[in-house]
């Protein structure tokens, strides 16, 4: 499917705001990457981290004001992410207000020229008559609606121009082609934030302290993960996930996390030592195997 004219509906996982006059630096000390300046319009994406730098969640951080910040995530769930926050207000005054999830679509630049809207600059958001609008990453773009009833009409105007609805598996596969880890299915509470290669784009090393930063520093210092992400591909059916894969002298070389329908056959993300994930490698599980493509990001590759 042509993704430049395919779109995909889904609900946030999580949608609060948090607010109050120590609101912007309680989670400057708690998310992994750079908020300040703190200016009105910026759209950070980054995570959250237990103490020992594993990965609890993903959200983007809308700065709406300079007590005032929006937080979505797509996939994890928002009372996870508060009742982390929640445990590391002590003294602070910050106020955390759930509201509603809204309805999502995630667009291609056409799209949103289409529907009439302006494109923001990668790392911006502006807000709609009904929603907002947002962007982390280059020609691509969310729209979170406030309402059902404005969700529908998008829908519908979309429709109507000839764009098509992405399915889960569309959408999964479209995701792996642009080498981005899903968290938490994919890099989430066993995983350290380098081994989904997302030190790149979801992590600071220049600001100040916050929650895991330490192990996450070391790690990228001392040099390269031990393990990481790598697209795979199987030709039976879809197994059970996750799932443990096996080499050829069935040593435990890791775990199968995801994988989409691909025609006749499938892609999944594997979480696999880095030692052992050879490009062309073929890896075993129980009654089947998979074929080791290529890493999901630069920097894992063997073979």
């Amino acid at each position: 499917m042509d993704v430049s004219k395919s779109f995909y509906q889904y609900a946030p996982a999580a949608h609060f705001i948090v607010t109050d006059e120590d609101a912007a630096d309680f989670l400057q000390s708690q998310f992994t990457n750079e908020l300040r300046p703190f200016k009105v319009g910026q759209a950070t994406y980054g995570l959250w981290l237990d103490a020992k730098g594993k990965v609890i969640a993903d959200s983007v951080m809308l700065c709406e004001g300079a007590e005032q910040f929006r937080v979505i995530s797509d996939c994890c769930a928002g009372e996870l992410i508060t009742a982390h926050m929640e445990r590391h207000i002590i003294a602070d005054d910050v106020e955390i207000e759930h509201v509603e999830s809204g309805f999502g679509f995630e667009l291609p630049t056409q799209a949103v020229k289409a529907l009439g809207l302006d494109c923001p600059k990668s790392g911006r958001f502006k807000r709609l008559k009904e929603g907002i609008i947002y962007s982390i990453q280059d020609s691509l773009y969310n729209v979170v609606m406030h309402k059902e009833s404005a969700a529908k009409l998008v829908f519908k105007k979309l429709k109507d121009l000839g764009f098509i609805e992405f399915s889960a598996s569309e959408r999964g596969l479209a995701r792996i082609d642009r080498g981005r880890p899903l968290v938490p299915e994919e890099i989430g509470a066993a995983d350290m934030p380098g081994e989904g290669g997302l030190e790149h784009d979801a992590i600071s090393f220049t600001k100040g302290c916050y929650l895991g930063q330490e192990v996450v520093a070391r790690m990228h210092n001392v040099g390269k993960a031990q393990r990481g992400l790598f697209v795979v591909r199987g030709e039976d059916a879809i197994p059970d996930l996750p799932l443990v894969l096996t080499n050829s002298e069935s040593k435990r070389v890791g775990e199968l996390r995801t994988a989409y329908l691909d025609g006749e056959t499938w892609q999944g993300v594997a979480i696999l030592k880095t030692r052992f994930a050879i490009v062309g490698e073929t890896l075993r599980y129980n009654i089947g195997e998979v074929n080791v493509l290529r890493a999901l990001r630069e920097g894992f590759v063997n073979g």
